[in-house]
């Protein structure tokens, strides 16, 4: 299957140098997505994330959105390809980078293709090649219902992770997002006292033996990055999540090769 990083992008949703957090954030939550690219004269020059936003807001909840400038939160450089790069290429770009997303240059204008776009293109393209058992991650950061709010964002800040599954000995009982964070960053710095059960929501769970595509299209269809592998609720296996997909992407094209 050769497909080419034209058959996965989409339009990228820009913002200027001059313009801050508030602005970043309301382009964001209008267009419905977690990343922003930061351009100057048309040229991508940085990119701002939901997760970086709640990170920086973490460790400096008193400033209001609009007196801080993008620059702050931005992540530089940006990574670009051409509209014609290998889907394997770009997936493999995006694991040595450590990176989710992409810029596509396409003369003046700009794209971008996303870890979610690529789940995507798995869910449609590559069933019954892989079970979720070959690609789940087994060791999986867990976190209690009663644990703050403030050590759950630590955790992910410490562990460079984006999402925690909650559980209560060994039932899952919920799984919490850097997504879910964002509304309510500025009151988990202000010493509010807020609880990971206050805030997280019930996860879906796959079996381990399911078929890889069928993860990859619950993940598309429910805007989710990652999901509890677990054959029954009191039994965790791992985690199935958007860079494991991605992973399997590279392989499924190499094999193909």
């Amino acid at each position: 299957m050769n497909f080419t990083a034209k058959d996965a992008c989409r339009k990228a949703i820009t913002v200027e140098t001059t313009c801050n957090l508030s602005d970043a954030l309301d382009m964001m939550i209008r267009h419905n997505i977690s990343r922003v690219i930061v351009v100057a004269n048309n040229n991508p020059i940085g990119m701002v994330t939901e997760k970086a936003i709640a990170s920086y807001l973490f460790e400096n909840s008193y400033e209001p959105l609009d007196a801080i400038v993008i620059s702050r939160t931005m992540r530089t450089p940006v990574v670009t390809i051409s509209l014609d790069a290998s889907i394997a290429g770009c997936a493999k770009v995006m694991i040595e980078n450590n990176i989710s997303s992409l810029v596509v240059i396409n003369g003046t204008s700009l794209r971008i293709i996303t870890k979610s776009d690529l789940v995507r293109l798995y869910a449609e393209h590559y069933r019954k090649i892989y079970l979720v058992s070959e690609f789940m991650t087994k060791n999986v950061s867990t976190i209690s219902p009663s644990h703050s709010l403030r050590a759950a964002l630590m955790f992910m800040i410490k562990n460079k992770i984006s999402r925690v599954v909650v559980t209560r000995g060994k039932e899952i009982v919920g799984i919490i997002t850097s997504r879910d964070l964002m509304p309510i960053t500025s009151f988990v710095g202000k010493g509010y006292i807020v609880l990971v059960r206050d805030v997280m929501n019930k996860p879906l769970t796959i079996n381990k033996k399911a078929d890889l595509a069928e993860a990859a299209q619950i993940m598309h269809d429910k805007r989710i990055s990652g999901i509890p592998v677990a054959p029954t609720s009191n039994d965790l296996d791992g985690i199935i999540t958007k860079t494991d997909i991605v992973r399997a992407l590279i392989e499924a094209n190499n094999e193909a090769a």
